[in-house]
C-alpha cells in the first residue's frame, strides 16, 4: 500500500473517528489475557502504527490505565458511549499506537494479514495458528522483521 493512502475508523456509535497515514506498520494477533478482557474473545487483532501516521479526526476517548500482558501498564483507549475499544498506547513502546484493528472501516480491517502472534502460551488450545505468522509464547520480540509495511 502506498503512504498516501489514509484508512479510517470508528467507534461502534460513530463519536469517535480515527486515521491511519498510510496504514499498519505490523499486524499482530495477541493472546494475552489482558486483550481477553479487553475483546471478550480468544484474542485481539492489532495494527501497529506509527505515531506521526495516526490521529483522532473526531470526539475524545475515555483512557483506562491496566496492566497488560507483558506486566507494563498499558493506557487503553475507549469510546465511553458504546464502549468500544479503539486502542492502547504505552511508555514501554513510546511512539507506537496499537490500533485495534476491528474498528477500522471499509474493508481496512481485511487488507492486512497477522504477521504475528503473541502470548500463544495463553491462546486457548481450539484456536489454530495464523498460517505464516510468526509465533511468539510471551511479548513480541523486536528482532524480528515486520512483514507488513515493510
Amino acid at each position: 500500500m502506498a503512504s498516501t493512502d489514509v484508512y479510517k475508523g470508528s467507534c461502534s456509535c460513530g463519536a469517535i473517528q480515527i486515521q491511519v497515514q498510510g496504514g499498519p506498520a505490523h499486524v499482530a494477533l495477541c493472546h494475552c489475557l489482558n486483550c481477553h478482557k479487553a475483546t471478550s474473545s480468544a484474542y485481539s487483532t492489532n495494527w501497529v502504527v506509527p505515531r506521526p501516521a495516526f490521529s483522532v479526526t473526531t470526539g475524545e476517548p475515555t483512557t483506562y490505565a491496566v496492566v497488560g500482558g507483558s506486566g507494563n501498564t498499558v493506557n487503553r483507549q475507549f469510546c465511553n458511549k458504546c464502549s468500544s475499544v479503539m486502542w492502547t498506547e504505552s511508555p514501554v513502546f513510546a511512539g507506537i499506537v496499537v490500533v485495534k484493528a476491528g474498528v477500522m472501516d471499509d474493508g481496512a480491517f481485511e487488507k492486512f494479514a497477522p504477521a504475528t502472534e503473541t502470548f500463544t502460551t495463553r491462546k486457548p488450545a481450539w484456536v489454530g495458528c495464523i498460517e505464516g505468522a510468526t509465533q511468539f509464547p510471551e511479548a513480541w520480540q523486536a528482532t524480528t522483521t515486520a512483514k507488513n509495511g515493510e
